[in-house]
């Protein structure tokens, strides 16, 4: 898909093209089954050719969507639809084999730097921004835990890197679903298998739970796969659930972790969790919206290390972005030349 193509997407996403790229991007996090990322990145990676998945394939997709919002599963995979889109799933599973992830410790970044906060508080925003500076490796809308760049290099595939900044003028949530457009994104299907902390019950509806180390080879050699495919030493990584995970990410990664502490006004985050749909419990018991954003912003705050965090205001990101944006990146800087000189 052409650059100007994206640009039109920009405005105006197709409701097919968002479906689509909504199905691989819910399999990739909510099913081990891999046969449907095949089939998703199969089904849209000849739609940005311009080739139409067929009535029956889409009415699958959605209802396969319809069933993770009410139960937090999908469907069972339905080889007839792939046969159906020409795709031979074993073929494609077979040529996927070689992406799978493995150590490259030449590749490990100088540093990393987690965006946390909590969810709808302008962590995304904050991703998108940064990333667009070309300064930094990152997890993408087109990453897979399974096999972390291979779709990176794909010739239907473009990063929102070499479109100008009206990107970052367009919801993220309408960006990161335009098929053929690679956007900076969360990759909670690798995070909540690396370093587990929730229980998904559906939709945007989450049990929060102690976060635990579950398989850090899994992070450590997606973070490697693309840091080499970006071939930038600083990596940049977003979710708001890693706001809950910052003792585990102490301990994978020791001191060259650092911190962005996006903040948004508490109600106005509550709202916006409200319209978007998020609930959150805590060990089986619910929060309110607002409990939520309390929950997410005193973890944050009692578990960063000092020295290594920095707290940016939505605000200020919004009214003031280039001053915003040169104040985080020149913490940064000086926060690692500090670290270098330090005993």
């Amino acid at each position: 898909m052409n650059h100007t193509t994206l640009a039109a997407q920009l405005a105006t996403p197709d409701p097919d093209g968002a479906t689509i790229a909504l199905y691989r991007t819910r399999a990739y996090r909510f099913s081990d089954d891999p046969r449907h990322y095949a089939l998703a990145e199969a089904v849209e990676e000849r739609y940005a050719r311009g080739l139409t998945p067929t009535l029956r394939t889409m009415t699958y997709f959605r209802a396969t969507l319809d069933q993770i919002r009410a139960t937090g599963t999908l469907l069972p995979f339905n080889p007839e639809v792939a046969e159906a889109e020409g795709v031979d799933i074993h073929h494609e599973l077979d040529a996927r084999r070689p992406y799978a992830p493995r150590p490259n410790p030449d590749h490990n970044p100088k540093t990393i730097i987690f965006i946390v906060g909590a969810p709808r508080s302008g962590t995304s925003h904050l991703y998108n921004c940064l990333a667009h500076t070309g300064q930094y490796a990152y997890f993408t809308t087109a990453s897979c835990w399974a096999w972390p760049t291979r779709n990176l290099n794909h010739p239907d595939r473009s990063s929102f890197e070499d479109l100008d900044e009206q990107v970052l003028a367009v919801d993220n949530k309408k960006t990161r679903l335009i098929p053929g457009l690679v956007m900076p994104y969360e990759s909670e299907d690798l995070y909540a298998r690396a370093i587990p902390t929730y229980q998904h019950l559906g939709g945007h509806t989450y049990d929060l739970t102690t976060a635990e180390i579950a398989d850090a080879n899994l992070l450590a050699t997606s973070i490697q796969a693309h840091t080499k495919h970006f071939d930038r030493d600083r990596f940049l990584t977003k979710s708001p659930f890693n706001s809950l995970r910052i003792p585990q990410l102490e301990a994978l990664t020791g001191r060259t972790a650092l911190y962005l502490h996006i903040t948004r006004d508490r109600t106005t985050t509550a709202d916006s969790m409200r319209r978007n749909r998020f609930r959150f419990h805590h060990h089986g018991t619910p929060l309110t919206e607002e409990d939520a954003t309390d929950l997410f912003h005193d973890l944050i705050q009692r578990n960063t290390p000092t020295g290594r965090l920095l707290t940016i205001r939505h605000t200020d990101l919004l009214t003031d972005q280039e001053a915003t944006l040169t104040r985080a990146t020149t913490w940064i800087a000086q926060t690692l030349r500090n670290d270098s000189l330090a005993p």
